[in-house]
């Protein structure tokens, strides 16, 4: 299959990707029982130009959500095709693909981690919110302060409640290290720690930088580290000390959940989401990449 792609004329691989796109459609509005999603994604792979257009970002698209393969794949190439299409004044073409992709997925939707999920537009908040304090507050008898992070963060600031698309909690917990070193070792004990507070969910990390909490009613909870070095706040991933420690400390109370958020919660959101953080996003990636070198002296130390 790979080697079949590589030896395709530059016109038959564009045919090949129309095909695939055209086979991964039918799949969405029929039945997908013997649609072979993970071939057909490697041979997208192989096939990809290096100026994807419309055909392949829908082809890649399709495939992921009727395989049920690569949501976070297939949230960011949703973004990129919403991007193209309202480049090109073609914004009511992405409505009626996006519809397509949700009409099959049904109730839940897809978000980057997976397809059809309960998201917190089934849940109920409140219950929720108390759950996820007995981890701060278990953090809290520690000795460690937490607040509430990216994405939840942006819900109750933005929305004034969880973000309906979401599925996960995010959390921050301010480390007493003052050095990206030094806050490597202490993140790496507190690995430690969690588990003896019962409260360290070891079979679903897969980032050393990210924790995992133990779910409440089946939700995720992502754990992130913070520190303050010369007065200046660092957070993994979005913020690299352009926040002052007064931005952050002392932290407040959220009106919403009771829980607490940084002082400056609005500048944060900025660093974390951009500018335009107040308007949804549904389709919103991070850019990992360059945080990933902004924060490689950290990353590094926590290997």
């Amino acid at each position: 299959m790979i080697e079949r792609a590589r030896g395709l004329s530059a016109q038959d691989r564009v045919a090949r990707v129309q095909e695939i796109r055209l086979i991964a459609l039918a799949a969405l509005s029929g039945h997908a029982e013997d649609f072979e999603a993970w071939k057909y994604y490697a041979e997208l792979k192989n096939l990809k130009p290096k100026r994807p257009g419309i055909p392949f970002l829908e082809a890649r698209i399709a495939t992921c959500v009727v395989g049920r393969i690569r949501p976070a794949t297939a949230m960011r190439t949703m973004q990129k095709l919403r991007n193209l299409r309202a480049r090109g004044g073609q914004r009511r073409e992405f409505d009626k693909f996006e519809a397509l992709i949700k009409d099959h997925i049904g109730e839940g939707g897809v978000t980057n981690h997976g397809f059809g999920k309960a998201s917190f537009a089934d849940r109920d908040h409140g219950a929720l919110w108390g759950r996820i304090g007995s981890h701060i507050e278990t953090l809290g008898k520690a000795g460690y302060q937490v607040f509430l992070n990216s994405g939840t963060l942006l819900g109750v600031v933005r929305d004034g409640r969880l973000i309906d698309h979401d599925d996960d909690i995010d959390l921050a917990v301010v480390l007493k290290s003052g050095s990206a070193v030094a806050a490597a070792g202490e993140w790496k004990a507190l690995r430690s720690d969690l588990q003896g507070m019962g409260v360290f969910d070891a079979e679903n990390v897969t980032n050393p930088a990210i924790y995992k909490l133990k779910p409440e009613d089946g939700c995720e909870i992502d754990l992130f580290p913070a520190w303050i070095e010369e007065g200046r706040v660092f957070v993994y991933p979005h913020t690299f000390g352009e926040l002052a420690e007064d931005d952050v400390l002392p932290l407040a109370t959220c009106g919403v959940s009771g829980r607490p958020i940084p002082a400056a919660a609005e500048k944060m959101l900025a660093l974390n989401y951009g500018e335009d953080w107040r308007q949804p996003d549904p389709y919103f990636k991070f850019p990992w990449r360059s945080a990933r070198q902004r924060f490689q002296t950290f990353l590094e130390a926590i290997q």
